[in-house]
């Protein structure tokens, strides 16, 4: 079975503050800190250090500690999607346990779903970092 992802899911908390984080580090040349990210976010900074330990994981952010240490963007924002961000957030928030059962009332759901997840990601693709860098 496909695996679905869905915004409602994932919490649309975690992809936005990834997306107006990145956005952030996008238009940095130097080292972003988590407080920094806090006071233009107004988010707690544990928060964003969650979630950018997920974007670190996926090697779209590089992150440093310490007292001179920060974050920055290590892909391309002009060529990363929103879609690739929302994919990396959700990469693990979900099982491979195949249902035991599925009938056909499920097989329609699921198609109603994929169908749906297909346009919401095509939505996605058409947006990068850089797009939403430009309002920062």
């Amino acid at each position: 079975m496909e695996i679905h992802l869905q915004l409602g899911y994932l919490g649309k908390t975690k992809f936005i503050v990834a997306i107006k984080s990145l956005a952030i580090l996008a238009n940095s040349k130097e080292l972003v800190t988590s407080i920094t990210l806090t006071e233009k976010l107004g988010i707690e900074s544990s928060f964003i250090r969650k979630v950018l330990a997920k974007l670190m994981q996926e090697q779209i952010v590089e992150g440093f500690g310490g007292r001179y240490g920060g974050y920055r963007l290590l892909k391309n924002p002009e060529e990363t999607t929103l879609n690739d961000i929302y994919v990396a957030l959700a990469k693990d928030a979900h099982t491979d346990e195949e249902p035991s059962k599925i009938d056909n009332i499920d097989n329609i759901i699921l198609s109603i779903v994929s169908e749906s997840q297909n346009g919401f990601e095509k939505i996605l693709t058409r947006y990068t970092i850089s797009d939403l860098a430009k309002v920062f």
